[in-house]
């Protein structure tokens, strides 16, 4: 009925990669079909990748993906094109906003640590949307039952956010050290100093760290300004690495650009 009305059905629930034989047998239903089809008739269909997916039903179609953005820039535009001014001005805490921000760039830094391989985590952890909220959330929650006499418990918010929130992922012991590592070095008291940088260069550019700082900002569009003046390309130092993790990167971007190119060719 939805091929004669023109409707626009949706195969349910990212998971026909896990009915492949029906994955054939749809193919041939919509390429052969019993009855008259509208001409705007459509059928989306959601799946994760899988080697074995009939490349017919692929190349017959068009193809939509939501990956994370690329980039520093990119990962923090996102996060705060998400976020209102009511979220942001939810709790009247000095604290609030310079950690809202924080956890922003933690995000897009777990995320964009997998791009460089081996050297970015031991295993490609699929961090994603929801353990932002779940961080964003628990922060929002410390400061609204936190004692102002007492400040914020440094040790708690580590602990969630590199155990619980992102650590839940976590599996390998080195990659929960270095999760560790990061609350611990961008999750305290220190963070609100004015001079606070989420990195140190090393050699002789000393400025690169300038423009990764915690900004004083009140509204959302001034936090959006301030991340569109953010580096387009950043140097792997900002994500803890060696400069020289772009070949690592680099080589591994266009092995798999080239091994999609002659996975899609016909057969």
């Amino acid at each position: 009925s939805s091929g004669i009305n023109a409707e626009w059905p949706l195969r349910p629930g990212q998971n026909c990669h896990l009915g492949l034989n029906f994955m054939d047998e749809l193919l041939q239903t919509i390429t052969e079909p019993a009855g008259p089809v509208h001409e705007t008739f459509r059928l989306w269909i959601t799946t994760e990748g899988h080697p074995q997916f009939p490349i017919n039903l692929l190349q017959i179609g068009l193809k939509y993906t939501n990956e994370p953005p690329q980039g520093v820039k990119a990962g923090v535009k996102r996060t705060y094109n998400g976020v209102t001014q009511d979220q942001l001005d939810i709790t009247n805490m000095p604290q609030w906003k310079p950690m809202l921000y924080t956890v922003a760039i933690l995000h897009t830094v777990v995320q964009e640590r997998r791009k460089f391989g081996p050297l970015g985590w031991n295993i490609p952890y699929e961090f994603n949307q929801a353990d932002l909220t779940a961080s964003i959330q628990f922060l929002q929650n410390h400061l609204d039952d936190m004692d102002p006499r007492h400040g914020v418990n440094w040790s708690t918010v580590q602990y969630m956010i590199g155990e619980v929130q992102y650590g839940g992922r976590v599996t390998d012991d080195m990659d929960k050290r270095l999760l560790k590592t990061f609350c611990k070095v961008w999750f305290r008291e220190e963070m609100f100093a004015p001079g606070f940088q989420f990195f140190t260069p090393t050699g002789n550019n000393s400025d690169a760290g300038k423009p990764y700082t915690i900004p004083q900002c009140k509204t959302v569009q001034q936090y959006l300004d301030f991340i569109e003046k953010l580096p387009p390309v950043d140097s792997p130092e900002v994500f803890g690495l060696h400069p020289n993790a772009n070949i690592t990167y680099q080589s591994k971007s266009a092995r798999d650009i080239l091994d999609t190119i002659l996975n899609i060719q016909p057969k």
